[in-house]
Formats: C-alpha cells, structure tokens, sequence
C-alpha cells in the first residue's frame, strides 16, 4: 500500500488533506468569493487533525475559560499546597501579588506533570489550582511575559531565597550543566558534562542545605557554561550571604588548580580522589578506627599533608559485593574464552582470578578523599561526605521528575525565570521527597508516581456544591498516611 493510498482512504466530504514536512493535515473546506475570477473559491477552513496510517488523531481541544467543569484534578494539588503554601507566602512578601501567585502555580503544576510552559494554562483550567488560587492569566503569551517579569528580576529572585534558606550545620555546594541551543543565551557556552559533550550550557551553581530528612536547595546562580564550579563558588556564597559552607565535590574537582583555588578563597572542602591516587598507598593502610553508618562498618584511616588530611574509608558490605562481582566477571570472561573453537590452553590466555583478585584486594570497598577539614573526627568526615549523594538525588530530580535538564529559552532573561520557576518546582519535590522518607513511603513510591496517582483524585460537582469523588481503599489510605484527607465529607481545600 503506498503513502497516497492510506492518506486517500481517510479523505471526508468537505474536507481536504495537505502534506507538510512528509506529514498530512486534515482542514475543513469552505468557500469563499474571488473578485479577480468573479466566481466562488474553494479555501481552507479549520484544522481538524493530523492523518495517520491508524486514522486521524483530533487536535487537542482547550476547555474554555467560560465552559462549565464538573470535574478537575484534587489530588495532588491539595497535597502540594498544604506542604508549600508557606513558600506562596514568601513569594508574595517579594514579588507583586499576581507575579508571585503565577510563579507558585505554574511551578506546582509542572511538578504534578511535567509539561512545556505553553501548556500549563490547559492544566490550570482543569486542576483545583483554579480554585485555590482563581482568576490567573497563564495562556502562552502571559507565561513568556511573566517569565520576563522575573528573569528581569533577579534582585527580587535572590532576596527570597536568602528569606527560605534553611538553617543547617553545613552546606553543600554544587554545581549542574543545563544545555541551550539558543543563540539568544549569550551565556551558554560550551563546556564540561560528565557525559562528555561540549555542548552550549549554562552552569546553575547550587547551594544545598543539609538536613535530616534530606537536601534541601536553597540558593542558585547561574554562570557562563566554560566557567569551572570551583570559580563560580565564591560569588556564589557572597549572594547568598552564607558563610562556613564545605564544598562536597566529585572527582572530577580533584585536580592541583581547583585545590588552590579552594584554599585561595578558604572555603572547606571534601573531594574524593581516585583509589590508584598518588597521595597515598593503599596497600600499606593500617585502618585506625572503625564506626558504624547505616548498619555497615566503616574503617577508617588519616593522614596529615601540608594543610589538608587524606582519609580513607573501607565500607566491608561494599568491599564484599565489589569482590564477588570481580570474580563472577573473570569467571564470565574466561568461560567466554574457552567457548571459543581458537582456545588453546597452553597459550595461557585465560586470566589468573585468584591473583588479579589478590592484586586488587586493598582498593575493594575503598573510599579515598582529600579534605581540609584537619581537625574533624573521622566518622564526621565521612557522614559529610556520603551526604554528596543528597545532591545527586535533588538533580535528579530537577533532570527528570521536574523535566529541567535542557532549556528552550531565547534568552537570559527568559532563562533566569526559567531558573526561578524550577527552583520552586525543585523546592516542593524535595519536600515531597522528605515527606516520602518520613513517612518510609520512599521505597514504594517514586516521585513522579506519588503526583500521578494522586492526580487521579478528583474533585466533582455536585449540584452547586465542589465534593472530593469516591476513590479506592488503597488511595485512602496513602493520603491519610500523607496527611491529607480525602474523605467524600471532608471540607475542601479554600482558596490560598
């Protein structure tokens, strides 16, 4: 069957098919005067839907502002403003009432389901986000102008977040590369990823308080793609106004320059160094101590250089997995080997298990840092450092559950409300997480799940009245686990 022969067989009376860019678009047919020709004409009317092999797939229709709504999403949005309504509140103290109630929902909403700016006024008109904060303007014109309301606005932006920052013995600072393609970004220059591509990006230099329930972001700034994180630091801390902040970097920080830079602008650091590092031998450690960290022991070891402390960590559950999966894998390798027609087993091709083990027993389960934190007990040193993984965790998070991984922005004044608007976006999904935690939810459910099967509970129309809809046991039992009532006679939450 050739491409005319399926797209003619979804042809309908009064209506054409166009091709564009290889694909096929169905318009209605009307009719229109030609005063050139002094005959009617036939023209194009409105669009109906792209043409498929399966059918025609109908345009997305948006529910009219003036359109009555019987039913919307509760759920989630319910849950979301009893954890965050504080930050509306904050928002408010520093930004016009509008602006700020139109950067707390638009955030809230693209946590619930991740989705471009454009469309965040559909989901508003169908989310009780309508109702607990009614009457915003959030079509695609008034997103890209608020959006330039804010980028423009960083001493505003800047200001609530030094308001927000959460009170922690230390904090964390980091780094996270965001690609842009625009030319418009005169900022996104190429640079390093851990996925080495040099691609146009902005680096988003992060600061992230610890606490007991998790990271929590609390200040960011964005700076030039080809500038290194360890440059950006100091700026960083004096806009917000932190002092006594460690540094909790990756390998990828372990180089001469960065140290000297660290210790140029005083600022405390812990970074991991690679375990076949010159600073020290591992194969002649004798471990000092041993502590517990979350049900694994943990020895330990230190030594003093010239202004900084090199100490090593032996996790043993980690030591004993990495040793199995040494083993199992040479044991693969060689039964690879000897599968072969070519094998010949005097030519010795086959790797020595035991002795290539034995070779490498002193790196399994090892954890080499550098630090200069010089009079720091050993198991604070290590507690401070594990907390890298809170870091990870919040930009994964920003990366994928609130989809903030690659900007669409034509400019920095867009991409600065950009910024501001995920921030916000990651500050509720890291309270989501703290609360997944608390609760011991966390293994059962992720992020994007939790705000996808919350989503599912609706709030309906009954007679005049808004009542929260039936939903099941299972539902009912993971919102009252969450604090929220979702009991059909439960009072609905008013307006913010």
């Amino acid at each position: 069957m050739t491409m005319l022969d399926w797209v003619e067989k979804h042809k309908r009376k009064g209506c054409e098919i166009k091709e564009i860019n290889g694909n096929y678009y169905m318009y209605k047919l009307k009719s229109a005067w030609d005063p050139v020709r002094k005959r009617p004409k036939k023209v194009s009317g409105e669009y109906i839907g792209k043409v498929t092999p399966d059918g025609v797939i109908p345009k997305q229709q948006r529910i009219a502002v003036d359109a009555p709504i019987f039913s919307m999403e509760y759920g989630a949005s319910a849950l979301l403003a009893s954890l965050c309504n504080d930050i509306l509140q904050a928002l408010r103290a520093h930004f016009t009432p509008d602006t700020a109630e139109r950067i707390w929902v638009t955030a809230m909403l693209r946590l619930i389901s991740p989705c471009p700016f454009s469309r965040v006024g559909m989901r508003y008109d169908s989310s009780w986000m309508s109702e607990l904060v009614p009457g915003l303007a959030l079509s695609p014109a008034s997103i890209s102008g608020l959006l330039n309301t804010v980028g423009v606005n960083r001493i505003a932006c800047a200001s609530f977040m030094r308001d927000t920052i959460a009170k922690s013995p230390y904090y964390i600072i980091d780094g996270t590369r965001t690609v842009s393609a625009s030319d418009g970004i005169v900022r996104a220059f190429p640079g390093y990823s851990h996925s080495n591509r040099f691609l146009p990006q902005l680096n988003q230099v992060y600061i992230v308080a610890a606490s007991p329930c998790g990271g929590i972001p609390v200040f960011y700034r964005n700076v030039a793609g080809n500038i290194p994180d360890v440059t950006a630091l100091k700026l960083t801390l004096e806009d917000a106004q932190v002092k006594d902040a460690t540094l909790i970097g990756d390998t990828g920080f372990a180089s001469e320059v960065n140290f000297q830079l660290l210790d140029e602008s005083r600022l405390s650091y812990i970074i991991p160094l690679k375990r076949n590092t010159k600073e020290i031998n591992l194969s002649t450690i004798e471990y000092s101590e041993v502590f517990s960290y979350h049900h694994r022991a943990i020895w330990a070891h230190s030594t003093q250089r010239d202004g900084y402390r090199i100490c090593v960590f032996r996790d043993e559950k980690l030591r004993s997995d990495e040793i199995t999966d040494f083993v199992e894998r040479t044991e693969k390798y060689n039964a690879s080997i000897r599968e072969k027609k070519s094998f010949v087993p005097a030519k010795g091709i086959l790797r020595d298990v035991t002795g290539e083990a034995e070779a490498k027993e002193c790196l399994f389960g090892t954890i080499v840092v550098r630090t200069s934190l010089m009079e720091a007990p050993l198991q604070k040193v290590y507690e401070t450092y594990k907390l890298r993984g809170e870091i990870e965790q919040i930009f994964d998070t920003m990366r994928n559950a609130c989809d903030n991984d690659t900007s669409y922005m034509h400019d920095d004044t867009g991409f600065e409300g950009w910024s501001f608007i995920g921030h916000i976006t990651l500050m509720a999904a890291c309270r989501l997480l703290a609360l997944l935690r608390e609760k011991k939810l966390s293994s059962q459910w992720s992020l994007s799940g939790l705000m996808d099967f919350l989503a599912r509970v609706h709030a309906v129309k009954i007679g005049n009245n808004w009542r929260i809809a039936e939903s099941t046991k299972k539902t009912g039992e993971l919102a009252q686990k969450l604090g929220l009532n979702l009991d059909g006679q439960a009072t609905l939450l008013p307006k913010l």
